[in-house]
């Protein structure tokens, strides 16, 4: 009877989370249980997770077990009855902010709990790509260039897939590309682009190679560029056309740039650059171009009257189809009005006039460049003649508003 009461005792002793004493003579405390890891890191999709969280104090065996929320898909906590349990397991779906509570419970009916939250990412971006793009030394047109190299490395611990490859952008026909790059690419290893450059007309050429893949950084691109050359010397102006805004008279509008290039195989040798009346230019071409290179030729407007007027920018040189031109267009104004941003309009039939928001056509604050008055109903209204819009269906005789 004595032996079985030291039993019920020492058992109590045990089950008590008090101060205990007479237990087998002296006395003890038993700490408070606890959770000491306050934090878990976050995973990555397909990447291996396994992360432990800490208990400390109460009495083993321990029971773990997520009391709220859900752990990330493919996530578990693992079966532990000491005070370490592991989360673990290989994550296949994103989560953004995984919310969860895990709560252990020790022999004595202690227990704690800890609330974690955990994101699963997509793959990092482990894709990397040497050289950032590829740029071709001018190519006469038609003519194809030397492969040049382009080096995708996977710098992540497990493989990358790759889905497809393309040839993409304005110019993708005027380049060519062969690949040892297959659907998947192991971790560290790298695979191979070579690209070639054949121009099919003059002038810049652009493209990209797009690489669909399983990393974060997906697509991929490689920019690539090259410029296309003619046989013998080419002057070729960037614009065909350069329209100035309004301009008061008898002052100078901001200047305009135009860009001349040489997209020929040898030097074009310049005779003059020059404009018409009512358009002035500095330049910083010189007296001759080489292969592949440009020049800049500033232009500004100076209306002599009012009203609108056109003119010519021109080049002389030694291309066969010398002189080459751009065509200019500016507009003088007594800067008596300007541009209300409306159109005004009449209902075809009536003497009802229409007003319509037309930012596009008429410009707010732009000086009227032929200011006339026009009545409506009762009422005059000034509008620029040189300047047509639309006020809607059914509307004619539409111009720009002024004030």
């Amino acid at each position: 009877m004595k032996s079985a009461a030291r039993t019920i005792v020492f058992v109590s002793c045990l089950i008590s989370v008090a101060m205990l004493s007479d237990c087998g003579g002296g006395s003890q405390k038993i700490q408070r249980l606890t959770i000491t890891t306050a934090s878990l890191p976050n995973g990555t999709i397909e990447n291996q997770y396994s992360q432990p969280i800490q208990a400390h104090g109460g009495i083993g065996p321990f029971h773990w077990a997520v009391s709220s929320g859900t752990l990330p898909h493919n996530l578990a906590l693992s079966g532990s009855s000491t005070s370490t349990v592991m989360i673990s397991g290989t994550p296949d779906t994103a989560a953004q902010a995984a919310a969860f509570t895990v709560k252990v419970t020790d022999s004595g009916n202690q227990s704690a709990s800890q609330r974690y939250t955990v994101s699963i990412l997509l793959e990092p971006d482990t894709l990397t790509l040497s050289p950032p793009s590829l740029g071709f030394a001018p190519q006469l047109t038609g003519t194809s260039s030397g492969t040049q190299a382009e080096t995708v490395t996977n710098t992540g611990i497990s493989a990358v897939v790759i889905s497809s490859t393309a040839l993409t952008g304005t110019n993708a026909a005027d380049f060519g590309q062969s690949s040892t790059c297959s659907s998947s690419l192991t971790a560290g290893a790298n695979c191979t682009f070579n690209v070639a450059f054949t121009p099919s007309q003059l002038g810049p050429r652009s493209a990209s190679i797009a690489i669909t893949d399983s990393t974060v950084g997906s697509p991929h691109s490689v920019s690539l560029g090259g410029v296309g050359l003619t046989s013998g010397p080419n002057a070729t102006w960037s614009a065909t056309s350069m329209t100035f805004a309004p301009q008061l008279v008898g002052t100078t509008s901001p200047a305009q740039s135009v860009r001349l290039s040489n997209y020929g195989t040898t030097t074009v040798n310049i005779t003059g650059i020059t404009v018409t009346a009512d358009f002035g230019e500095t330049d910083n071409c010189g007296s001759s171009l080489a292969s592949a290179a440009s020049c800049t030729v500033n232009v500004t407007s100076t209306p002599s009257a009012a009203g609108k007027y056109s003119g010519t920018l021109l080049v002389t040189d030694n291309e066969p189809g010398s002189p080459q031109t751009v065509s200019l267009n500016g507009a003088g104004s007594t800067g008596a009005y300007k541009l209300t941003g409306r159109c005004l309009g009449f209902t075809r039939g009536t003497n009802q006039c229409v007003y319509v928001l037309d930012l596009s056509h008429c410009p707010l604050g732009q000086l009227a460049v032929s200011p006339r008055s026009t009545t409506c109903g009762q009422a005059v209204h000034i509008v620029d003649g040189s300047t047509a819009c639309s006020a809607g269906p059914g509307t004619e005789n539409a111009f720009c508003d002024a004030r």
